[in-house]
């Protein structure tokens, strides 16, 4: 009879403060595991719009070379005052500029007395965010009649 007592009250239930205390304990351990899981996800978001802006740049960067060796197609053998924006063909800046970047502005820049066989032009691209990129196209030309010869250089 009393190996039967002894297991009942083994069986008995735990205070009620006992299971308080674990219960407590579970939703400590819950709220640790959620925040580390919350940080965990911001440093991924983080990282991905990180990679995003660095794709964004080097796609800026390669609609400014496009669109550099464009105009010196276009423009070999033309003065470069005949170059401004509305000349340029929809087709050729689609040709030349990445996916949702359009051309901003197009301003030659004044050349440097002593190098008159160089003609520089400053292209500024608009991105699908409202980013901006800009890029300095410098090309030959011919100082007898001050003809585009060609690209040399393009770049940001």
């Amino acid at each position: 009879m009393a190996a039967v007592r002894r297991s009942m009250a083994r069986a008995a239930p735990a205070p009620s403060s006992q299971a308080g205390f674990v219960l407590g304990l579970a939703l400590l351990a819950g709220l640790i595991l959620s925040a580390g899981s919350f940080t965990a996800l911001n440093l991924a978001l983080a990282s991905h719009q990180a990679q995003a802006a660095e794709h964004r740049r080097r796609q800026a960067e390669d609609g400014l070379a496009n669109l550099g060796q464009l105009l010196a197609q276009t423009l070999v053998g033309h003065r470069p005052e005949e170059l401004n924006q509305a000349s340029l063909s929809p087709q050729l800046l689609s040709q030349g500029l990445p996916g949702g970047w359009q051309l901003a502005s197009l301003q030659w820049q004044a050349s440097q007395p002593a190098d008159l066989g160089v003609a520089s032009l400053q292209v500024t691209l608009s991105g699908p965010r409202g980013e901006q990129r800009q890029g300095l196209v410098t090309f030959g030309r011919s100082p007898q009649d001050g003809l585009i010869t060609s690209l040399r250089q393009e770049g940001a």
